[in-house]
Formats: structure tokens, C-alpha cells, sequence
């Protein structure tokens, strides 16, 4: 019996690119139309220009959903182009990546469009710890699924101690990603460490506030060089809210130390979070400072690169996903 074609349909913080890359390696050919191939933010601004490329646009997606037997769909309203018709109708399972599951359900929560969407899904996964509660009043057969890295993406981590430690917070400057609950601790760190420098993206509705108190702006960049950003610092701040992204667990990865205000949500597999300095402000500090003096001694004390590695590859769930896709195509 030949294997279900699959296709994975829009895409949040590259999770479905993750998984179809390790299915390729393991001998799965799995479809993939990321989110600028489904929802793409550059069109036409001429009204018929505009009616031309949706038209175009949608039948590439009727094409390659006609070419599949079985759907992955990346992001909960993204379900609303898969099941447009007249696309062909193929059983689907839906991601849940954040704002859809947080935000979107939550305003009508079991009136919401939202859970309709849930509900025409054969199975359904989210990547929040933060949703879990919402994923499973939703769907109480919801599975966790967390955030992939991917390791061939990654730079090596050179930290010079040549140079005065680097501090670096790691998330654009919005308060989605707790922006003014690291003011207090930019502050802190100013006053313990003068000899350090600390820097931040330009990015976010917050960043100039960030910059009044100290931080140095680095310009917005691609991936590569934003890698190559994070492994010259001596120590990495993360997002201030429970649970981390895709950029803390890249970090981690490197091998850097990460610290993080506050406390982080137990994943509902193992119990475990990731090891990083957390805490209060007072904390955090005081857990930072034999860091910029041996960063290399606390990363090994922390072993988050490890951790990392056993929590968030996508390897492990290729085998889980191409047995759902069987059934659900058959």
C-alpha cells in the first residue's frame, strides 16, 4: 500500500517546515505551501490587478490540495483557504499556533468561528503551554506539540572574552512578549554591570522605550545574521512571559545561557521547563553575574543545549503524524 500524500498548508514559526524537512528524512514526501504561499502579505493594490492574483492564488491551492490525500493545516482561521470553495475536500488536521487558540476561540470560545474550524479536524495539536487549557476545552483530544528548532540553522557560539560581556535580550519590544516587565530588570542589570553591554533588537512598539534606558538597538535582520548575533553574546534574556519561543530555544541550542524573568509552564508530556536562570528581577541579576565572567562554566551548569535537544526536535513525531495520516486518508 503506497503512503498518503500529505500536504502541509500555511505555516507559524516555521513548524511545518520543521516536520517535512525530518519526514524527508526518513523517506516522506510530505507537500508543503508555507504561509506566504497561502496568505501572502505582498499583493496587488489595484482592485482588478488584486482579483487576478487571489484567483491565481487559490488555484495553486486547488491544485495541490486536489494532489493530496490527507491535510496538515498550520494555524487555526488558515482552515477558512483550505475549505474554501471549491477547493476538494480532504480530511484535515489542524495546528494551533497562538493568537488563533489564545485570542480567536476565546472571544466566543464554543460559538467562535474558530471551534467549527476545530471541529471539521480529525485531530488536533498546539505548540503553547499557555493554550493548553483553551486547546482542550476546545478539543479535549488536543495533543501538545511543541516549537521545533532546527540544528543546520544554528551558528556556533563564540562569546569574546576579549571584549566586555555582552547581554543581549532576545524578542522585539512588544508587549506580547513582555516588553515592559524588562524594564525594571534592564535598569538592574545597568546599575550591577555597568562593564557590560547591552543590546537589543530595533523591533516593536516598545523598542525606543528600551533604548531610554541603556539598551543598544541593532537593526532588524534575517536569520542568519541574527544567529550570528545571538552567538556573540555572553548571556541571552528571553521573552518575560511563562513559557519561550522559537529564539530562546535557538539560543539554548548554542549553548548560551538564557535567563528569564519569573517562572516557566511544565510541558504536559514530562513535567519539565527549560533550565534557565529565572526568578525576580533581584534573581536574575544575581544569577547573570558569574555568567559574564565564565559563560561557559554556567551554560555547562545549566545544560539547556541538551535539554533542547531531547524537547524541541521535530524528529521524534514523524512517526506519530504518518500513522494519523494513514487512517485519516483511508
Amino acid at each position: 500500500m503506497s503512503e498518503p500524500r500529505v500536504l502541509h498548508f500555511h505555516d507559524c514559526a516555521d513548524v511545518g517546515a520543521a516536520l517535512v524537512k525530518a519526514a524527508g528524512r526518513m523517506g516522506y514526501d510530505w507537500g508543503y505551501l508555507g504561509a506566504e504561499a497561502v496568505r501572502p502579505t505582498n499583493r496587488p493594490k489595484n482592485r482588478v490587478a488584486n482579483m487576478l492574483f487571489q484567483a491565481k492564488l487559490r488555484l495553486g491551492h486547488m491544485r495541490a490540495i486536489r494532489e493530496s490525500d490527507v491535510l496538515h493545516v498550520h494555524y487555526g482561521t488558515a482552515v477558512s483557504e483550505a475549505r474554501r470553495k471549491p477547493m476538494p475536500k480532504r480530511p484535515l488536521l489542524l495546528h494551533l499556533h497562538g493568537t488563533d487558540i489564545r485570542t480567536h476561540w476565546a472571544r466566543g470560545r464554543r460559538k467562535s468561528r474558530m471551534q467549527g474550524y476545530m471541529d471539521q479536524a480529525e485531530a488536533v495539536f498546539y505548540t503553547n503551554l499557555d493554550t493548553q487549557e483553551n486547546a482542550e476545552e476546545a478539543r479535549p483530544d488536543a495533543q501538545f506539540m511543541p516549537a521545533f528548532i532546527d540544528p543546520d540553522r544554528l551558528t556556533t557560539w563564540q562569546p569574546d572574552s576579549n571584549q566586555a560581556p555582552k547581554i543581549i535580550f532576545l524578542s522585539r519590544w512588544e508587549e506580547i512578549k513582555g516588553a515592559s516587565r524588562q524594564w525594571p530588570l534592564i535598569k538592574a542589570l545597568t546599575k550591577a554591570y555597568p562593564e557590560a553591554t547591552i543590546e537589543g533588537l530595533d523591533w516593536g512598539a516598545d523598542a525606543a522605550a528600551a533604548a531610554k534606558l541603556g539598551v543598544r538597538l541593532v537593526p532588524k535582520m534575517d536569520h542568519t545574521s541574527y544567529m550570528q548575533w545571538i552567538g556573540g553574546a555572553t548571556v541571552a534574556i528571553g521573552q518575560a512571559n511563562p513559557m519561550l519561543g522559537v529564539s530562546e530555544f535557538e539560543a539554548m541550542a548554542m549553548g548560551l545561557p538564557v535567563a528569564v524573568l519569573g517562572s516557566r509552564l511544565p510541558r504536559p508530556d514530562d513535567g519539565s521547563t527549560p533550565p534557565v536562570f529565572e526568578g525576580s528581577v533581584a534573581d536574575v541579576v544575581e544569577q547573570i553575574g558569574p555568567a559574564l565572567h565564565d559563560p561557559v562554566a554556567a551554560a555547562n551548569n545549566l545544560n539547556g543545549r541538551q535539554w533542547v535537544l531531547d524537547h524541541h526536535l521535530p524528529d521524534p513525531y514523524i512517526p506519530m503524524l504518518q500513522s494519523l495520516y494513514r487512517k485519516f486518508a483511508a
